[in-house]
């Protein structure tokens, strides 16, 4: 039986199904920082301007925004996200909904998406860490701590926000002194989060012979479509 079009719909050519075939998705970027039950809330008030500005900056840029869907550093980030209309995805430690709000005592991520791995911290760090692209650390203790390393053993392109404390202003003196091997991990510090987001665009970009634009999440994705 032939495919049959409807009137206003697209005839599915072989080109268009090449096309579908060729899209990538926009450029993701993951969010680890300490979320609200480890960290003060005089900290969390000193950093406050630094997670708005991310957040929209993450927007602007038209990346998707992935974090582990707990509140705190990440939750501010991805609510201001959302309020410059970013797609936001949040990979619960919980197998559900009833169970994320029965054993974390913390308010919801704003999250668009949220996806119930149900495999506790650890297996949670992973999925979040391999569904980036980029991995930028925001202040964070010994669970961010465990997402850098995955990051670093991934070969991911990794930012630290300077100046907002733990793991982020940590994490290049431990590269430093401890014996590491080679992963094809790049970190860059920056104590400006636009300037992070943009040079860790342009790294990514630079990776996969792209030229970064002020819309890098956008332009890549519609890059990878053309034929």
């Amino acid at each position: 039986m032939g495919m049959g079009t409807h009137r206003g719909q697209m005839r599915l050519t072989p080109r268009v199904l090449l096309e579908r075939t060729m899209q990538r998705p926009p450029i993701r970027i993951g969010v680890m920082g300490s979320a609200s039950t480890s960290i003060s809330a005089e900290d969390l008030h000193r950093v406050d301007d630094l997670a708005k500005r991310l957040g929209k900056k993450i927007a602007a840029a038209s990346c998707v925004l992935i974090t582990g869907e707990l509140d705190g550093i990440p939750g501010r980030v991805v609510e201001v996200h959302s309020q410059h209309g970013g797609l936001s995805v949040g990979i619960s430690p919980a197998h559900s909904a009833v169970e994320h709000a029965a054993l974390y005592a913390t308010p919801p991520c704003p999250s668009t998406v949220v996806i119930y791995s149900g495999f506790g911290f650890k297996g949670r760090n992973v999925i979040a860490v391999r569904s980036a692209d980029i991995v930028l650390l925001f202040s964070g203790g010994i669970g961010t701590l465990n997402e850098f390393t995955i990051a670093y053993d991934e070969g991911k392109v990794i930012g630290l926000l300077q100046g907002t404390g733990g793991v982020a202003d940590l994490a290049q003196t431990l590269l430093d002194t401890l014996p590491v091997r080679s992963t094809g991990a790049v970190v860059i510090a920056d104590p400006d989060p636009e300037q992070l987001v943009d040079r860790c665009i342009a790294r990514l970009c630079e990776q996969h012979g792209e030229q970064a634009t002020p819309n890098a999440g956008r332009d890549a994705a519609a890059r990878r479509t053309s034929v």
